[in-house]
């Protein structure tokens, strides 16, 4: 009977170790090593697909609306609808303004383009000195895997932390793999890929850690998950159900 129960044991014992531990678990533990650490930014660049607002003023309105899209005192200004009525960018990186016709924006961040959109109206003769704005409308990024909401999540701004868009997505589950999230991004062409460890601070001053316009988070499973086949998704299952095994075993055995 002892050995039995011995046998149990080391069985509940193996068990608990494909559990996950608290060293797996928890977010940025060396926080405190990076306090007071330079924050640094790098600017969004304007892709294919993007959808921009473009606005053009001058102190005469009426010498500036020509290189305005028309627009009615009672349409909706949501952002839906503003995406509809935006400048969508070609996969060479143009889009068509009123007047201007084409002008290239890919590959340049949104106050470049301001700066060249401004540069044209003034040595062509349209403007003297305007004021040139341009966003992003549809900046949105996607999420899967191990996180409480994935799918894909807009934001309004330029980018966010990659913390931020965890957030977003309801925060990660128990069966997340933290110290591996990945990172895809399209960029020149190319595409990237960043292998991030949320369990250490250290990637937190790196500006392509940061969420833009279309990227992708995949959020791997830890092998319990896998291994169970997406039935168990919380260690407190595996504690319940070990249990509960281990509590029939013994009452098979003392009848």
């Amino acid at each position: 009977m002892k050995k039995k129960f011995f046998t149990i044991v080391a069985l509940l014992f193996l068990l608990l170790q494909s559990c996950t531990t608290k060293k797996n678990m928890l977010y940025v533990q060396d926080l405190d090593k990076f306090s007071n650490s330079t924050l640094n930014y790098a600017a969004t660049k304007i892709q294919p697909n993007d959808i921009l607002k473009v606005d053009i003023s001058d102190l005469n309105p009426l010498v500036s609306a020509p290189f305005n899209l028309p627009t009615a005192s009672n349409t909706n200004n949501s952002v839906d609808m503003m995406k509809l009525s935006g400048y969508l960018v070609t996969p060479q990186g143009n889009i068509t303004l009123p007047v201007l016709n084409e002008v290239n924006v890919g590959g340049i961040t949104p106050t470049m383009a301001e700066a060249k959109i401004k540069e044209r109206l003034i040595s062509e003769g349209y403007l003297v000195n305007p004021t040139v704005m341009v966003r992003v409308l549809n900046n949105k990024f996607t999420i899967l895997g191990e996180v409480k909401s994935p799918g894909v999540i807009p934001f309004t701004e330029e980018s966010i932390s990659l913390l931020d868009a965890i957030g977003l997505a309801g925060d990660l589950t128990y069966s997340a793999i933290r110290k591996d999230v990945k990172l895809i991004r399209e960029s020149n062409g190319k595409r990237l890929i960043y292998h991030i460890d949320l369990t250490t601070a250290s990637w937190m001053s790196n500006p392509d850690y940061r969420i833009r316009q279309n990227d992708v988070i995949l959020v791997t499973p830890n092998k319990l998950k896998v291994n169970s086949g997406g039935l168990i998704t919380d260690p407190i299952q595996v504690l319940g159900i070990i249990a509960s095994l281990t509590v029939l075993i013994l009452l098979i055995q003392n009848n």
